[in-house]
């Protein structure tokens, strides 16, 4: 997914500090469940994301978007 904008816009719409986002993004990116750059982000390992997140994907109802 092309991702037109920052680390900066990210850390802006999450409530987070840069600084933070930018450790968060690196970790993720290390444990190879993502991939981040030149804009373009990409899930390479769901399995794992959910694994970091602690998801646990008891519920498939639908959800509403609010």
């Amino acid at each position: 997914m092309q991702f037109p904008f920052t680390q900066q816009h990210l850390a802006d719409a999450l409530g987070m500090s840069l600084v933070h986002t930018n450790k968060t993004l690196r970790r993720l990116v290390a444990s190879k469940a993502v991939r981040w750059k030149n804009r373009v982000f990409e899930v390479a390992d769901r399995d794992a994301l959910i694994a970091i997140a602690g998801y646990q994907m008891n519920d498939l109802r639908p959800r509403p978007f609010i």
